[in-house]
């Protein structure tokens, strides 16, 4: 393809990015360009399959795409500055805006276009190595996040993953327990306290020391 990079360049052995394109062509491209500088390339499809990648392994440097179905690279960037803030994330896209957000800014943004790439594999080549070898998550929330019912009588729970609400129904059961959701939105496993809101239940003394033990923030 052209590179302005020597091919297989020291150093850069296990190093690995990301990439998040809704285009398979723009990512077998991509990919095969990594992979001639001495790279791993991984691929994902749009933002949501790159939060379930991220859970199999975390790569040195993010390329991704702005344009994409079920979740935009603005989204899926906002959720890696905040989980991943360590991660840098490179955007290559087709229409990139006059000024991104900065809870989404990238490190760097390139407009698609073969003539870019070359410099694209530069910009990649630098940030990886300023990456730690081995990345880490930061930590969304260390407990169980506690939940109320709204007035819908429904549960509003936060995903500790791709970082959005959603809503479960509550059953007559449900008092103050842990329990586990499964987000709609990434399949992520979303464990939650429920907040009973029976006054009674509340007031039992059995009941009044495992809730005060059990708080913790409000997911999300």
């Amino acid at each position: 393809m052209g590179m302005s990079v020597e091919n297989n360049l020291p150093g850069y052995s296990g190093y690995s990015v990301l990439l998040v394109d809704d285009e398979p062509g723009i990512r077998d491209i991509l990919a095969l360009e990594l992979e001639e500088a001495g790279l791993k390339a991984q691929e994902a499809q749009d933002g949501i399959d790159a939060l379930i990648k991220l859970r199999a392994s975390l790569p040195h440097a993010i390329i991704s795409d702005l344009d994409m179905p079920r979740m935009s690279g603005i989204e899926f960037i906002s959720v890696v500055r905040r989980r991943l803030p360590q991660i840098p994330v490179i955007v290559f896209s087709g229409s990139i805006p006059n000024e991104f957000p900065e809870r989404a800014r990238p490190d760097v943004w390139f407009e698609k276009g073969a003539r870019q790439i070359p410099d694209l594999l530069k910009a990649v080549l630098n940030l990886v190595l300023k990456t730690p070898v081995h990345p880490s998550e930061t930590s969304i929330q260390s407990a169980p996040g506690r939940t109320e019912q709204d007035d819908e009588g429904y549960f509003v729970l936060g995903c500790t993953e791709c970082l959005r609400k959603f809503r479960i129904p509550s059953t007559p059961e449900d008092q103050t327990i842990q329990r586990t959701a499964t987000c709609p939105h990434c399949e992520a496993c979303v464990p939650y306290l429920i907040e009973s809101s029976d006054p009674e239940y509340e007031a039992d003394p059995r009941h009044a020391t495992d809730s005060h033990q059990k708080r913790a923030p409000i997911a999300g």
